[in-house]
């Protein structure tokens, strides 16, 4: 009878598991999305800014995207003093075909005063750099995104490169209070990573391994999808002392095993 207790206990134990990885998989996906999302529109508006609204150049001062309430991108361009410059609108999909974008008469909302109020803190911050926590690499820009998710202020920070090469490393997560205060920051990697763009034949497989975290981080799977056809990558794993997270890029999708469950596929863990 004990061992029978025993064995069923174990079992609901594994289920809880797989339950818990399976949610968290869901939640960073679904963020990962978001900001992929806001990434796709803020390239598209720059683009559209860029070309056809030349003499502005010089009066931006920064840009940044959200998500409103009706689901739909938006991309706000400003520049001194808060002045809205211009404001994009993507229906669905962020794809030129979808933009919609004034100029004129454009006064900022309140949600986009909050996301510009902790950019400029981040950024300042940032700069400042006062006890080295930021670090900074040769022809690598970090890219500010502010986003109020599921109630909670925050301002990611990724690299980009000036090269044609996707980076993944030196991302930050900077958390505020409701003051829009930074509370607490996150540094998400230790190092940088770059992969080249291709146009050869697809690669099947990529991966980094994780010290900081256990799980591949909203940046990482933002960043892979935002990229994707680009360098080409089918599959990326991330792979930390716990746990593995495999994204699929072609289907989007995210599974997140324990390492002995992997190590156990993968015939590592079988006895000698």
């Amino acid at each position: 009878m004990r061992h029978i207790l025993t064995s069923l206990f174990l079992l609901l134990s594994l289920s809880l598991s797989a339950q818990n990885l399976e949610k968290k998989a869901t939640e960073i996906l679904k963020e990962a999305k978001e900001l992929l999302v806001m990434e796709q529109a803020s390239w598209h508006a720059t683009d559209h800014f860029l070309a056809t609204y030349p003499e502005k150049r010089a009066d931006i001062r920064g840009y940044f995207s959200y998500v409103n309430k009706d689901e739909d991108a938006v991309t706000l361009f400003y520049g001194e003093e808060n002045a809205v410059l211009a404001r994009y609108l993507f229906k669905g999909v962020p794809v030129p075909e979808r933009l919609f974008v004034e100029t004129e008469n454009l006064v900022i909302k309140e949600q986009e005063t909050e996301l510009l109020e902790i950019r400029k803190k981040a950024f300042e911050d940032m700069m400042s750099n006062e006890d080295g926590f930021y670090s900074f690499y040769e022809n690598v820009n970090p890219n500010l995104i502010p986003i109020i998710y599921e109630g909670k202020k925050k301002v990611y920070i990724i690299s980009g490169s000036s090269e044609p090469q996707m980076l993944i490393g030196n991302d930050y997560k900077l958390t505020f209070n409701k003051k829009n205060k930074i509370k607490k920051r996150e540094k998400l990697h230790n190092s940088i990573l770059s992969f080249d763009y291709t146009e050869n034949e697809n690669i099947e497989s990529s991966f980094h391994t994780h010290i900081v975290s256990d799980f591949i981080d909203v940046t990482d799977v933002c960043t892979l999808l935002l990229y994707k056809n680009y360098t080409r990558i089918g599959q990326h794993i991330v792979m930390s002392k716990k746990y593995v997270s495999i994204l699929n890029l072609e289907k989007e999708t995210l599974i997140i095993l324990t390492r002995k469950a992997w190590d156990k596929i993968n015939g590592d863990g079988e006895k000698k």
